[in-house]
């Protein structure tokens, strides 16, 4: 038992050794008022972060007076075998002088090595303080919220490139409130561009970004690759994205439950649209000495191969020659080669095929053009050199690369040569030159088959069933534009499937052992659907606002009232130790499936 613990406390040891130690400083806030209060937190993390008991803060005694210390917290995780040790220590202070205050770079020193932190800029302004014995401020705004506290960037790898030299373009959110769901409400200008965009699997992963001296959370929203298709000055858009923020509501109440409801998880949501500012590029033009006749007007790294697949045909034989161009580049805009074939070839419109793959922040694949050719006189064929000139970005020249020559060998087959009509595939062309086979003539017998049906009954509903189908097509494209256009309409639709489908899971969830499950999905049932009748934001909306809005639909409070009692009961019974039973949830769940066809039927 004494060995296993050792080998623990040796194991812990050398994964927290694994990592450096860190030192990062942030602030609450940037601006403030004279004798307004800042918080400055200071976060230490890997090795020896556990082991540092005091900071030696730095000296800002002509703008800013130490109020005290907020205490310090410690947090420790093992992920995938690592153990992450992190440390915080808090301070408070009061602005005392107007002006600029530079908090300067705080340092830990852990066995010789010395960490460094950012410094932070600090603008004190003359402004009224806060009234005293007034709450400090939280990370959830009151009212609304500003720019520097949610806010959107579009993050570029590169301002200065070559034409079709691809642009890796990151938008990123910063927030430092809550954000419980956001959509993307407008897409970037991309006039003059040539997009790709990058697949972000999953849902965006977050991470801590600390930006002049305040810390953010971070996630990438949307990644695109930008190829510029002429030169000059180039701007890329904005992204615009409507974030649903948590806001914080404040109740005067001595009731314990008010104030156990007062936690942020149980405030209003208000939409919030934030736009990143565009981005400006300048687009080299392709230079002049040594630009190759034909060019591409790609830039990249670009190989070609070509294939045929015989050397020795017969004539009226096909025979398949594909020319493959690979690389690094904007794959899609690759212009069919210049295929140069012998003049007995007769020659079809080519296959396309694309490949690409979109990894990191590279636009890698391949085109084919797939040829069928057909000779049609005997001798030896000859299929030049296929060429393909782009602009070489790492070397910033021009490259040709180049396919082999191919010789054909074409005996002479069975039977004259025939024309070959045009858009035959490969299996049909075998057929040319083969004998005609004629049709015997006969002299024509004619007997009469029957003459009532163009004048029955029948031939008339056929001839309506078209009609119908397009009028029936007609009023379904309606009911899908109107349910793509009016988000109320198409909600509104949608709310009873979505309603029976969350009470089919409660119904599931018919169990002491998952009683806090059961009343969850039941409330989601009752409020998403209460929600998409009435066209409103299901998240952050309680009852007391909901039941204004279902009078001003003019639905009568002996409905309102027992579906507010329900969600009541529902909400008690999701944080109240589990003491129900089952004859009490199954009465609920019929209540509440009632409760819903009633509503149904008022709105």
């Amino acid at each position: 038992m004494l060995r296993r613990s050792l080998m623990f406390v040796f194991l812990m040891a050398g994964l927290a050794a694994a990592q450096s130690l860190k030192v990062t400083a942030s602030v609450d806030r940037t601006t403030l008022a004279l004798n307004q209060q800042l918080a400055l937190t200071i976060e230490l993390s890997g090795e020896g972060a556990n082991s540092i008991a005091q900071i030696s803060l730095p000296d800002v005694s002509s703008h800013l007076a130490l109020l005290g210390s907020g205490g310090t917290s410690q947090n420790i995780q093992i992920i995938n075998g690592r153990m992450m040790v992190q440390k915080n220590f808090t301070y408070f202070y009061q602005s005392i002088q107007e002006g600029t205050c530079t908090i300067p770079a705080i340092s830990v020193n852990h066995k010789g090595q010395i960490a460094s932190s950012q410094p932070i800029t600090i603008a004190i302004t003359r402004g009224a303080a806060p009234a005293p014995g007034a709450p400090p401020t939280s990370g959830l705004p009151a009212a609304d919220t500003s720019d520097e506290e949610l806010f959107v960037r579009a993050i570029v790898n590169k301002r200065q490139v070559f034409q079709n030299e691809p642009v890796i373009v990151t938008f990123r959110i910063y927030t430092r409130v809550t954000v419980s769901g956001y959509a993307l409400s407008k897409l970037p200008e991309t006039a003059g561009f040539w997009s790709e965009d990058f697949a972000l699997q999953g849902q965006p992963q977050t991470r801590e970004e600390i930006i002049n001296g305040r810390k953010y959370i971070v996630a990438d929203i949307k990644k695109m690759a930008m190829f510029p298709t002429s030169s000059g000055k180039m701007q890329i858009g904005s992204l615009g994205v409507d974030c649903d923020v948590r806001m914080q509501t404040r109740r005067r109440s001595t009731d314990i439950f008010d104030s156990f409801f007062d936690d942020p998880f149980f405030g209003r949501s208000v939409r919030k649209t934030v736009l990143s500012k565009p981005v400006t590029i300048e687009v080299l033009p392709f230079p002049a000495e040594g630009k190759p006749d034909p060019f591409s007007g790609l830039s990249g790294d670009f190989s070609i191969q070509a294939s045929v697949d015989k050397r020795e045909v017969t004539t009226n034989e096909a025979i398949t020659f594909k020319v493959t161009i690979s690389g690094e580049g904007n794959i899609k805009t690759i212009p069919r080669p210049n295929v140069v074939l012998p003049r007995d070839f007769e020659q079809y419109e080519p296959k396309v095929s694309e490949n690409i793959q979109r990894s990191g922040d590279r636009i890698s694949g391949s085109k084919t053009y797939e040829y069928l050719l057909v000779p049609r006189f005997p001798g030896e064929q000859r299929i030049r050199p296929v060429h393909f000139s782009y602009f070489n970005l790492r070397s910033r020249s021009y490259h040709t690369v180049s396919t082999p020559e191919f010789i054909i060998k074409v005996a002479r087959g069975s039977g004259d040569v025939a024309g070959i009509p045009s858009g035959l595939s490969k299996e049909e062309v075998r057929f040319i030159g083969q004998d005609i086979r004629f049709i015997k003539l006969s002299q024509p017998e004619w007997r009469r088959q029957g003459g009532g049906f163009y004048r029955s009954n029948l031939l008339a509903l056929l001839w309506g069933l078209p009609l119908l189908g397009l009028a029936g097509a007609f009023a379904y494209r309606r009911h899908l534009d109107k349910l793509s256009g009016d988000v109320a309409y198409a909600r509104s639709r949608r709310a009873n499937r979505m309603a029976m489908k969350r009470l089919a899971r409660a119904a599931e969830l018919l169990k002491k052992e998952t009683q806090k499950e059961f009343y969850a999905e039941v409330s989601r049932a009752l409020m998403g659907f209460a929600a998409d009748k009435l066209n409103i934001p299901a998240a952050g909306i309680v009852s007391d606002d909901l039941a204004a809005q279902l009078r001003r639909k003019g639905v009568a409070d002996t409905i309102i009232q027992p579906y507010r009692q329900l969600l009541q009961v529902c909400d008690f019974q999701r944080f109240a130790p589990a003491d129900g039973s089952r004859t009490e949830m199954e009465q609920l769940y019929r209540d509440a499936k009632e409760a819903i066809i009633k509503l149904e039927k008022a709105i």
